[in-house]
């Protein structure tokens, strides 16, 4: 099937779009020409699209402008000296450039103007677990009514929200949007590029401690979705979750009247003051069981996923997708039976002969590792438990304190082996041992020594044997995940 066309602006209209003037020297531009898409990336730029010269730390995109040119771009987002602008723009006449003090700013306000255009409703996803797992189940709610996009993968900051926007298709009706963050401000800043009509927020956990100090940032910085949001919006949260119960509706409170969002919390535990919750929750062989209840409605829910934390996602993505006209309880629910994990959270591979791999290893914090743990821990029964947990980063001063805590969790659960890869988990070791978990159990290896971890698993893991991986994302840990799967079967 031949791919849509979207639909972005005329050359002529990008000047009113970023509100700027282009340079003066581009006179043999086609004004008239139509963008064909929006690009950050010369690896990727395809004829007729806008460039965007983004700059970091260890790169200056102008340097690439010129192979942006050469590639096809019809125009380019520069920032930089006059001179050296005019100087470059004197020499490719027929590409229209436009300078600004910032190109991020740039690429944000060209995302807004794109939502603007389009209008869809826009669903914004953020908090410290789960956003992924529960952006992918409000998608899968919404799909058989709505024409929808989302946020691929995890493009879920300043770059990657953008870019996800100018993906989106013309005729799109609603868009889920991932927003994550390292540092105050940065979800104010995606709020505002985005206006949401709806906001999720999953919960606070000790994730980004270097850039944030503390839990009650972190759950300020989560909370900072709300002023962005737009007149008559939702905010769904984890009415569970201490911070979102005390900040969500403070932060409320201090929006003017006319545009304060309308409170929408859930409950996973069946809080008698909370109107949305699961109630009713089983662990059955193939995933998890429980019951939705909003507005005195009843739907069944099957989750072939493992993980009591899942059972919040997807209340919180049945929340919010039952807002929407056309969406109802019970077909929404049906939708789950179907539902596969996102890619390394809590991934289930079949190993052949009753063995089982869990992949979690997108990413991790102290929140996220307890909750692994405790599902293999609730699923163990007879067999033989291994776990290869990788260091925890960006934990800040708290860091090796947050490891032994996580050491002393493994210990509580007794595995069978526990391998550790990288620096810190040395933490996790000593504090497993001095929790009473046999040194005999404990394997340590540096980071990156995948083919020696994949070696030993294969050579001590017993035919039946559940194995959790569990690491940060810099790790890498999939390339332990991968042989092992590779060499056995097929995901379950």
């Amino acid at each position: 099937m031949r791919k849509r066309q979207n639909h972005y602006w005329k050359l002529k209209e990008l000047s009113s779009v970023l509100q700027i003037q282009p340079l003066p020297v581009c006179r043999e531009v086609d004004l008239e020409q139509e963008l064909t898409g929006i690009s950050t990336d010369t690896r990727k730029l395809v004829a007729g699209e806008l460039f965007v010269a983004l700059s970091g730390p260890n790169f200056n995109g102008q340097d690439f402008v010129e192979t942006a040119i050469a590639k096809g771009a019809v125009a380019v987002v520069v920032s930089g000296a006059a001179a050296d602008l005019l100087t470059l723009a004197q020499r490719y006449q027929q590409v229209l450039f436009l300078p600004v003090s910032d190109t991020l700013v740039a690429l944000g306000d060209l995302a807004r103007a794109r939502l603007a255009k389009i209008n869809p409703i826009v669903i914004a996803v953020t908090g410290s677990n789960g956003k992924t797992t529960t952006k992918e189940m409000l998608a899968q709610i919404l799909a058989p009514v709505y024409r929808i996009h989302k946020t691929a993968g995890n493009f879920n900051n300043c770059i990657g929200l953008p870019l996800t926007v100018f993906a989106m298709p013309d005729d799109c009706q609603v868009v889920v949007l991932e927003m994550g963050m390292n540092a105050p401000g940065e979800i104010a800043a995606l709020t505002a590029i985005a206006r949401p009509d709806y906001a999720i927020i999953t919960n606070v956990a000790q994730a980004h401690l270097q850039g944030l100090g503390s839990l009650e940032a972190i759950a300020r910085a989560k909370c900072e979705v709300v002023a962005g949001l737009k007149p008559g919006a939702t905010v769904i949260y984890n009415g569970d979750d201490p911070y979102l119960a005390r900040l969500v509706p403070e932060t409320v409170a201090d929006c003017p009247v006319d545009l304060r969002p309308k409170l929408l919390p859930v409950s996973e535990y069946g809080a008698s003051e909370i109107e949305i919750k699961a109630v009713e929750i089983w662990h059955k062989n193939d995933g998890l069981s429980f019951v939705f209840l909003r507005d005195n409605e009843r739907a069944l829910v099957k989750l072939p996923c493992w993980g009591r934390h899942n059972v919040m996602n997807a209340v919180l993505a049945l929340a919010a997708g039952t807002c929407l006209v056309g969406i109802y309880p019970v077909p929404a629910a049906n939708s789950f039976r179907n539902f596969k994990m996102p890619a390394g959270r809590l991934e289930k591979y079949d190993l052949g002969n009753g063995g089982i791999l869990l992949h979690d290893a997108y990413n991790a914090n102290p929140d996220s590792m307890a909750a692994a743990l405790t599902a293999v821990a609730e699923r163990r029964g007879g067999k033989f438990l291994a776990l290869v947990l990788g260091d925890m980063n960006e934990l800040g001063e708290e860091s090796p304190a947050l490891h032994r805590q996580v050491g002393e969790k493994v210990a509580e659960i007794r595995p069978n082996l526990l391998v550790l890869v990288g620096e810190l988990a040395a933490e996790i070791a000593r504090a497993a041992q001095s929790a009473g978990l046999p040194a005999e159990r404990i394997i340590k290896f540096t980071a990156g020594a995948f083919s020696a971890v994949v070696n030993l698993l294969q050579e001590r893991l017993p035919a039946d044997a559940l194995l959790l991986v569990k690491g940060s994302r810099a790790l890498a840990l999939e390339n332990i995940v991968n042989p092992l799967v590779t060499d056995s079967g097929v995901q379950s």
